[in-house]
């Protein structure tokens, strides 16, 4: 491909949700980008998710809040502004609380939530059961009501590196970076098995696989992951109404080698996306197992007992990453002078249209409109540890 010899400003690795927003955003604004992606564009974790836009789940700080609540307003223009539909709508979303301390703690959120522009109610068996009258809720207290947003998530990846390259920015799958070059304690050039690329600056936006990616420069974070499955079934007449989750989801799979974060979202066809199994590992893989998809569907047929009929039509399996205090990492990299990460999200989908917008100018040297310090891989500098 021409060019790919220029000298960037920026490089971008990783062509997920974060990479593909930021080398819009850059590319609008000018500045010379090169995104690079190991596999197809769309095809790693961003892509294989359920298109949720989260809106509750997330921390109750003032900065999380805020890329919940303006994200969630950039959603409503922007398939217009990349010139390309990706299905967004507004969805409503019940967490189902199983136990009393899960009902007192939401109950205490839902009072921070709803005066800070995220309306949140904590509702009775009887609400939920009006709402999803074919959901099977016996045994449960009720449910946090909220209405977040959905997307198609391959669709919201293509629009945006679409939208990317008419501004200029050069998006190029299947490539993979081997190496960095240095000098005077900065990245150079990247290094792939299609060339080497040089740069003023080098985004890493590679999600799980950030820390092998950081790695090569010598660079160690403190990410770890899971491994998540899930699964989707043939279309099926309207039955569910909403999106459903547990409302325990964290405490659910916390330190278990093995667990079931059941959730149930239906499509705009009919389909039905089923999340997801959980595995504690340190491989790096896209496949799904047995235990899996049975553990998935003996979950789901308890919560929707008419499901059990209904077949599966695809997988899929994708590494899911987290960092100790479970913030986002967003920042540059204190031993470098000019690598910049970002990865670990709850709320992704939501607040990628803001948050690609100040990372744009963070690349560029300039003070984003809210700091994003908080998030800054420096607060690891004095070692980490795992709960």
């Amino acid at each position: 491909m021409k060019n790919l010899t220029n000298n960037f400003d920026v490089i971008i690795i990783g062509g997920g949700f974060l990479g593909l927003s930021s080398a819009y955003e850059l590319a609008k604004q000018g500045v010379r980008t090169l995104l690079l992606e190991a596999g197809d564009i769309g095809s790693g974790t961003s892509a294989s998710c359920s298109g949720r836009a989260q809106v509750c789940e997330g921390h109750l700080d003032p900065l999380n809040i805020q890329l919940i609540t303006d994200g969630l307003k950039r959603h409503e223009t922007l398939e217009e502004e990349l010139g390309q539909t990706y299905d967004w709508r507004k969805s409503g979303l019940f967490l189902i609380i199983r136990t009393q301390d899960s009902w007192n703690h939401w109950q205490n959120r839902a009072s921070i939530l709803t005066p800070a522009g995220i309306p949140t109610e904590v509702v009775d068996r009887k609400v939920l059961q009006k709402a999803e009258p074919n959901m099977n809720t016996n045994g449960l207290l009720g449910a946090v009501y909220a209405v977040e947003g959905m997307i198609n998530p391959l669709k919201f990846s293509l629009a945006y590196a679409a939208a990317a390259r008419r501004n200029g920015a050069i998006i190029q799958g299947n490539s993979q970076v081997t190496g960095f070059e240095m000098s005077n304690n900065r990245i150079t050039a990247v290094q792939t098995k299609l060339g080497k690329f040089l740069c003023d600056t080098v985004a890493v936006m590679t999600g799980a696989w950030l820390p092998q990616t950081t790695k090569m420069a010598n660079i160690e974070l403190p990410i770890c992951h899971t491994h998540a499955e899930a699964v989707v079934t043939e279309p099926i007449p309207a039955m569910i109404f909403n999106n459903v989750e547990i409302s325990d989801f964290y405490a659910t799979i916390h330190g278990k080698q093995r667990a079931v974060a059941i959730g149930v979202h239906p499509d705009l066809h009919g389909s039905v996306d089923i999340t997801e199994a959980v595995t504690k590992t340190d491989q790096y893989h896209k496949r799904v197992s047995a235990w899996g998809i049975t553990a998935l569907a003996k979950e789901l047929i308890q919560l929707y007992p008419f499901m059990d009929k209904v077949r599966v039509v695809r997988s899929w399996g994708r590494p899911t990453c987290f960092t100790p205090d479970e913030e986002p990492i967003i920042g540059w990299v204190p031993q470098l002078k000019n690598m910049y990460v970002a990865a670990s999200l709850v709320e992704t989908i939501t607040a990628v249209p803001l948050l690609s917008e100040w990372m744009a100018s963070s690349l560029q040297g300039k003070k984003p409109p809210s700091s994003l310090d908080q998030f800054s891989p420096s607060r690891f500098e004095n070692g980490w540890s795992w709960n």
